[in-house]
């Protein structure tokens, strides 16, 4: 299986559309904290609604986490055109001469999950520690002292995003060998996508009613929680983890990433290729 990875992996950076990613992945870290450095300067003094809505990204803290989100910009292409990357062996027919090499389909599937996880994530992380490096100039890290502590949680701030990206990854690598063709693998994962994304939207807007019933307010915080769509837009934004919070950054994603990556296996040993 280490063979199938390595073939993976070389035909994956050979492939001009990673140079594409790489290019998106630059432009958006560079663009993307000048952009913000000049909203905030042509916003003088900010109302309260204005303030809050621009709370996340008026340090460099703000704007390194905000580069791994969904929503964001690199978050949302990145997973698409890794997607068209790796169905490319689909569309050529490499599939079927993988499994006439002996190779299973289990280890295939596999590969294909690992090499999408290790670039989807190598990238976003690569594109939030260029935008941190053009951000820092302009803005400060945060606004209190950077301590030990700060350092702990920005690691486990690190690892809760892989595990978010790790999800993204399989839901790709199902996505692939799930779908008739790229076309519907692109379909569906903007669908999907745009679906939890404006679940998660609606609900935040729901919670801000005022008055509302605390009852009701509990399960849309838990229905908010266990959408792992959301997860990449908050996590970052605080100083510290309780341990519902980790247990809801951890268990969530892995749960998820489970249950489609052996709903693929099982899908992609079934399927009749042609």
């Amino acid at each position: 299986m280490i063979n199938l990875i390595k073939s993976d992996y070389k035909k994956f950076f050979h492939d001009k559309l990673f140079l594409v990613v790489c290019i998106l992945a630059f432009m958006f870290a560079v663009t993307t904290p000048l952009l913000y450095l000049v909203v905030l300067k042509l916003a003088g003094e900010m109302d309260p609604v204005t303030e809050q809505m621009l709370a996340g990204y008026t340090n460099a803290k703000g704007q390194f986490f905000g580069a791994f989100s969904f929503g964001n910009n690199l978050g949302i292409i990145a997973p698409l055109l890794i997607g068209i990357i790796l169905y490319k062996d689909f569309s050529y027919g490499t599939i079927r001469n993988k499994i006439i090499c002996g190779h299973s389909r289990t280890s295939i599937f596999l590969s294909l999950f690992i090499v999408c996880t290790t670039t989807l994530f190598g990238t976003l992380l690569a594109h939030a520690l260029l935008t941190l490096g053009v951000s820092l100039p302009f803005f400060e890290y945060q606004s209190t002292p950077f301590t030990t502590a700060d350092f702990w949680y920005l690691l486990e701030s690190l690892f809760f995003e892989f595990l978010v990206y790790l999800f993204a990854a399989a839901l790709v690598s199902w996505l692939c060998v799930t779908m008739k063709n790229l076309g519907m693998v692109i379909v569906m994962y903007i669908a999907i996508f745009f679906g939890f994304s404006t679940i998660a939207g609606v609900f935040q807007m729901v919670a801000f009613i005022p008055n509302m019933n605390k009852q009701l307010l509990d399960v849309i915080d838990f229905i908010q929680r266990i959408n792992v769509f959301n997860s990449s837009a908050t996590i970052g934004l605080g100083t510290k983890y309780e341990l519902k919070d980790i247990c809801y950054y951890v268990i969530t994603p892995l749960l998820y990433t489970s249950g489609i990556l052996l709903h693929g296996i099982w899908k992609f040993n079934r399927k009749d290729l042609k």
